[in-house]
């Protein structure tokens, strides 16, 4: 076997052990979560105003969009 053949042979395993230990950490941290959205008494509610707060790439792209059109009307009187 050739020393990329070994290399590309412990990346593979590498990986597999890195997406073990994802998932690993992901299920105690959502536990986690989990627990403490029951001591504190949280409902969806209470996250409602927050996930609202948060701007989407469609939003983005709306508003470039938007900023682009008004520009191209402002340049399009400035040449009347």
């Amino acid at each position: 076997m050739s020393k990329v053949d070994e290399i590309i042979a412990k990346q593979k395993e590498l990986e597999e052990q890195l997406k073990l230990a994802m998932e690993e950490e992901r299920d105690a941290v959502l536990k986690d979560i989990k627990d403490k959205i029951k001591r504190f008494d949280f409902k969806a509610t209470d996250f409602k105003g927050l996930l609202k707060s948060r701007v989407t790439q469609k939003q983005v792209d709306e508003f470039l969009a938007k900023k682009a059109a008004d520009a191209k009307k402002a340049t399009a009187k400035k040449k009347q």
